[in-house]
């Protein structure tokens, strides 16, 4: 009976997390998100897991002076491997989580109050893309949301690719490769009720996680806009 509960809980508190987050005022003040589009699915077939969100800004003048090129790749590659920094944040987990280094990974997201390893990353890098300004992927290599296969080295992978056309900029994130969650269980095919209660809790957590770190990134650009000479 508890996985029903959670089912229906925990889509009302994002949605709630969500129109509170709107609701507050906003410093952005040379671009509008025009659409944040979302698509996430587990396979039952294979247990792996993935998704593919996008934003889509314009600014609000059509005239607006942008850093150069090579500064936007500086600025996007320092915000897409600070990810897992940004999840610490206290207005997004409300100080529950924290980001610790590891001597085994590169960092570890953990629980504040108990020394639970949430999800353990690899060291960010940075993969050419064509018709990218800058593509960054942050592998995905342990931890309890995590199901690692010892006889495989891809675990998946966050990938978060810059697109920018003239003024308006594309942000696109993904969960890609083989991102087995430990929700999914270890048998195949993967139960309906442990599809449904992935589909139903970790997965829109993910996504509401993920608008608002699209977000974030377009109102610290927005900052270096506004100190571009």
């Amino acid at each position: 009976m508890m996985p029903l509960i959670t089912v229906k809980l925990l889509p009302l508190t994002l949605l709630l997390l969500m129109l509170l987050h709107i609701c507050q005022p906003t410093a952005s003040l040379l671009y509008r998100r025009q659409s944040f589009t979302w698509r996430a699915s587990l396979d039952s077939c294979t247990g792996i897991a993935s998704s593919l969100e996008q934003s889509v800004f314009s600014p609000e003048e059509a005239e607006l002076m942008l850093p150069s090129k090579s500064e936007t790749t500086t600025f996007a590659r320092h915000e897409f491997c600070n990810y897992p920094q940004f999840l610490q944040k206290v207005s997004l987990t409300l100080g529950l989580c924290r980001v610790l280094p590891s001597t085994e990974h590169y960092c570890n997201l953990c629980t504040s109050i108990l020394p639970i390893n949430v999800l353990s990353f690899g060291k960010p890098f940075i993969k050419q893309k064509s018709n990218a300004i800058c593509c960054v992927q942050i592998p995905i290599v342990g931890g309890l949301l995590a199901k690692v296969n010892p006889h495989s080295a891809d675990h998946g992978c966050l990938s978060f690719t810059w697109h920018q056309e003239k003024n308006n900029i594309t942000l696109v994130t993904e969960i890609a490769g083989n991102y087995q969650p430990a929700l999914a269980g270890s048998r195949i095919p993967v139960p309906y009720w442990r599809n449904m209660l992935y589909s139903s809790t970790q997965r829109l957590l993910h996504e509401y996680v993920m608008w608002r770190f699209h977000g974030s990134v377009l109102k610290e650009f927005e900052k270096q806009c506004l100190n571009n000479p």
